[in-house]
C-alpha cells in the first residue's frame, strides 16, 4: 500500500495580525501547498490520500475553500485514490465548533467520532492492499487517550492508524494542548505497520520499527514553524521494510534573522546593510526553492549607536519597510529590538571605585550566588507575585541574565553622576523604566 500523509493544514487562518495582502497571499499559500499534495499523490500513484485532523483552523468555512476542496477531492477520485480524513481539535465534528458539513465526493471518509473504523483501501483495479484505521475528535477538547480504543489489527496486508493525538514525548509536544494525549510505547505496541499522525505541527520520527510519524504542519503558519514543510510519501508494499520520504511542498517559508553586531552601525542605510548581509548568508545555507517567499523575523541585538532610536517602534517599522524591498523573496518583514544596548566600556567602569563600579560588580555577584536577595521586597518587583525568597532570587537573576543589562546600569548611573557634576542633560525617552519595574 502507498499512501501520502498530510496533517495540520489549517485552511482559512485568519493571519489577523497581517496587512490585508500578507494575509491573503498566506491563505493562498495554505492551499497551494494543498493542492501540492494532491499533484504529488496523483502523480505518485497513490492509493490513499491520509489527513490527520486540523484540515480547517476553526468553524470558518468560506465558500472559496469549500469550493477548492470539493474539487481535489473529486480530482482525487477521479485517478481511484481513497481520503481518509480523521477530524481533529481544530476542526472538530461538533457543529458548534466545528466547520459546517459539505457533501464530500464519495471516495472521501470522514472519521469524525472516537469510535475507530477500520477502512479497507483498494487500488484502481479493486484489489485490496491494506487497512487504515482512523479516530477523530468530537469536540475541540478531547481528554481521552484515543490510541487505547483502536482494535489490534491481524492480518496479512499492511495496517495504517490514523489519529491527531499529542505524543507526550514528542518534540513540540509542550507548543500544543494536551488533546487526546498517547503514549510512545503503546503505540510502538499496538500492532500497526505505520502511525499517521497530526497535531504537533513539527515534523518528526517518533519510532522506526514501526514507523510512528508527525508529518508536520502542510504549511507553517508562524516564526515557530520554520524550516521545510510539507507532506510524508509512504510506501509499505514491503511491511518489514517500510520506505518514507518527506516532499517539501509549502510556498511560504518562515525565517529568523539574528544580527548581533551592531555596533558599526550609524545610519539607517548602515543597519539596512548589515540585515542584507545575514539574509545572503542565511539564503546560502538553505536557498528554499525558486517561487519560495520568505516570512522574516530581524532579531537585532547587542552594543549599537543609535539603541535609543531602536527601541522607537515606529523606528523599527520603517527599517522593516526598506527591508521589504531590498530583502530578496521577503513577502514581510518584522524587526525585533533585543538587549539592544548603549556601547559601554563595561569592563573599565567595573574596576571604577564609585557607585557604578560597585552596582556593576553586585550584579556579578548576584549572577554568581554570590550576593543574597533576602531584603528586596516582591511589591517592588513588577511581574512577581510571591514573597518566597527562592523566587525572588530566581526572578532577579533572570532579570539579571540580559547581556544588556550591564549597559543599562551603566548608562543611568553614569549620568546620575554626571548630574552630580553639573553635566545634567536630558535623558533620552529609552532610558525609562525598565520593561519588567515599577520604578524608575
Amino acid at each position: 500500500m502507498r499512501f501520502l500523509h498530510v496533517a495540520d493544514v489549517h485552511l482559512d487562518t485568519s493571519f489577523t495580525s497581517r496587512s490585508t495582502s500578507v494575509r491573503q497571499h498566506l491563505r493562498d499559500a495554505s492551499r497551494e501547498a494543498f493542492e501540492r499534495s494532491v499533484d504529488l499523490a496523483i502523480s505518485e500513484g497513490v492509493h490513499a490520500f491520509l489527513i490527520a485532523g486540523d484540515l480547517f483552523d476553526s468553524e470558518r468555512l468560506s465558500f472559496p475553500t469549500e469550493r477548492f476542496l470539493l474539487d481535489k477531492a473529486a480530482q482525487l477520485g477521479e485517478h481511484g485514490i481513497t481520503v481518509v480524513y480523521a477530524t481533529g481539535n481544530h476542526d472538530p465534528s461538533s457543529h458548534e465548533d466545528g466547520p459546517r458539513p459539505i457533501p464530500w465526493p464519495e471516495n472521501v471518509h470522514v472519521v469524525s467520532e472516537a469510535n475507530p473504523q477500520r477502512l479497507l483501501i483498494s487500488d484502481d483495479t479493486g484489489k485490496p492492499v491494506g487497512y487504515v484505521t482512523a479516530s477523530g475528535h468530537a469536540s475541540t477538547k478531547e481528554s481521552r487517550d484515543l490510541s487505547r480504543l483502536f482494535p489490534r489489527p491481524a492480518g496479512e496486508m499492511p495496517e495504517v492508524g490514523l489519529l491527531h493525538t499529542q505524543v507526550h514525548s514528542s518534540l513540540g509536544a509542550t507548543e500544543h494542548h494536551s488533546y487526546a494525549p498517547s503514549e510512545l510505547s503503546y503505540l510502538v505496541g499496538a500492532g500497526f505497520d505505520y502511525w499517521a499522525l497530526g497535531h504537533v505541527h513539527v515534523p518528526q520520527t517518533l519510532s522506526e520499527d514501526p514507523p510512528v510519524r508527525y508529518a508536520g504542519s502542510l504549511q507553517g503558519r508562524t516564526h515557530k514553524e520554520q524550516g521545510e514543510r510539507g507532506a510524508l510519501l509512504v510506501d509499505l508494499s514491503d511491511r518489514d521494510a517500510p520506505v518514507i520520504r518527506f516532499c517539501s511542498l509549502a510556498t511560504v517559508r518562515w525565517d529568523t534573522v539574528d544580527v548581533t553586531h551592531l555596533d558599526t552601525a550609524d545610519s539607517l542605510d548602515d543597519l539596512q546593510r548589515l540585515v542584507q548581509n545575514e539574509w545572503a548568508k542565511a539564503r546560502k545555507v538553505d536557498a528554499g526553492t525558486g517561487d519560495t517567499k520568505w516570512m522574516v523575523r530581524v532579531i537585532l541585538s547587542g552594543a549599537c549607536n543609535l539603541w535609543s532610536e531602536l527601541r522607537d517602534e515606529e523606528n523599527r517599522d520603517a527599517l522593516a519597510d526598506n527591508l521589504r524591498h531590498t530583502l530578496n523573496d521577503a513577502l514581510d518583514v518584522m524587526v525585533v529590538s533585543k538587549d539592544v544596548h548603549a556601547p559601554q566600556p563595561i569592563e573599565e567602569y567595573r574596576s571604577r571605585n564609585d557607585m557604578l563600579g560597585e552596582a556593576l560588580r553586585l550584579c556579578d555577584m548576584i549572577r554568581e550566588g554570590k550576593a543574597t536577595l533576602e531584603t528586596l521586597d516582591p511589591d517592588d518587583l513588577a511581574g512577581l507575585e510571591s514573597d518566597d525568597p527562592e523566587l525572588v532570587e530566581r526572578y532577579i537573576r533572570g532579570l539579571l541574565s540580559s547581556p544588556g543589562t550591564d549597559a543599562e546600569v551603566a548608562v543611568r548611573l553614569s549620568q546620575k553622576q554626571d548630574r552630580r557634576k553639573g553635566k545634567a542633560h536630558k535623558a533620552p525617552d529609552a532610558l525609562s523604566k525598565h520593561p519588567g519595574s515599577k520604578h524608575q
